[in-house]
């Protein structure tokens, strides 16, 4: 009965064992690199706010100050033109003032690669009805796993991809995140329908002449590394208009914007959570399942040891019970055994 318990123990704690250790490795190995791939189904919306925003209405050519402004960009991912290794999402951004007057609009769809979030062409993907631009660098937002390093970053406003090097570390509402900028422009964005009066660009003299819209923006996230998800935004963005000559005659647009402080607490406790599950999965739950397997190992050594111990000792107690007496009397062997205390 103590040897079939014995048997029993040792048969569990093995099981243990190798159980906890495919725990801990299907986490890691699985359940980790699946978490941190971009999703199919996406919705989500950012608002960048300025309480003090310069533009011009381009109906009009008259020039609004001091006007508070808001620029909603929505993303919705399509599932079904996704595939386990592609993403295709779509944006809406809209710049609007506060009595609703829309600014600016653009749309874009993108395919981007769901690992490394780098755009792809594949699925139909357009900016503002041009399927023409090619869509190159970070599609919407970092990977997850950011790095303190440049990237490449496409802007939909300018229809480019522009350098963005990685700045410091930052703490944001508790949140660790990395430090992103990039600047790039002014890129031409836009030709006016037509000729305007040459009064509204400063050009008296001129009664009427053709001009196009350049930007130039600088815009800065932060991001929580693990994740890749931003948890603020901050963009300077300038518009003009210049004549064919290039000299710039009117300020169109003209904002320093941000994220709101609700919507950046907001994702900063998206983005906290989702840090958590990525460290529960690529390193607590494989920790403590090595490290339980691990005092597991010790108790199955002990008890193999303390059988062992006992095996002995059995075997050394029935040999001691026995007496083994060997005489020899003329012309034949006499073998007695004697049981002592028996």
């Amino acid at each position: 009965m103590t040897g079939a318990f014995v048997r029993l123990r040792r048969t569990l704690l093995l099981a243990g064992i190798a159980f906890l250790i495919t725990v801990g490795a299907l986490f890691h190995f699985y359940v980790y690199p699946r978490t941190t791939v971009l999703p199919l189904e996406q919705t989500r919306v950012q608002r960048l706010v300025s309480p003090s925003a310069t533009y011009l209405d381009t109906a009009t050519f008259r020039l609004h100050r001091n006007v508070p402004v808001q620029n909603t960009v929505a993303v919705y991912g399509d599932p079904q033109a996704g595939d386990d290794r592609t993403a295709v999402w779509v944006e809406f951004s809209s710049l609007d003032t506060r009595d609703g007057e829309r600014v600016d609009y653009h749309e874009r769809r993108t395919a981007f690669d769901r690992r490394t979030g780098l755009a792809v062409e594949c699925c139909g993907e357009y900016v503002d009805d041009d399927p023409g631009v090619r869509q190159t660098g970070l599609a919407f937002r970092l990977p997850a796993g950011a790095e303190p390093r440049s990237y490449t970053m496409f802007d939909p406003v300018l229809r480019r991809e522009a350098p963005m090097r990685f700045e410091r570390e930052e703490t944001v509402e508790g949140v660790p995140t990395y430090r992103y900028t990039y600047s790039a422009g002014p890129v031409k964005t836009a030709d006016l329908p037509g000729p305007v009066p040459g009064t509204t660009v400063g050009m008296p003299d001129e009664e009427r002449v053709a001009v196009a819209r350049y930007t130039e923006i600088t815009r800065t996230i932060w991001v929580e590394p693990e994740s890749g998800l931003t948890v603020r935004t901050q963009e300077r963005r300038r518009d003009t208009l210049r004549t064919p000559d290039q000299v710039e005659r009117q300020v169109a647009f003209d904002a320093d914007l941000t994220t709101s402080g609700a919507e950046v607490r907001a994702f900063a406790d998206e983005a906290a959570r989702f840090r958590r599950w990525i460290l529960l999965t690529r390193e607590w739950i494989p920790l403590a399942c090595g490290l339980l397997a691990a005092v597991l190992a010790v108790v199955l050594a002990v008890v193999f040891r303390v059988a062992t111990g006992r095996g002995g000792q059995r075997r050394r107690s029935t040999s001691s019970r026995f007496q083994v007496t060997i005489s020899r009397t003329p012309g034949r062997w006499i073998t007695g055994v004697a049981q002592r205390g028996w």
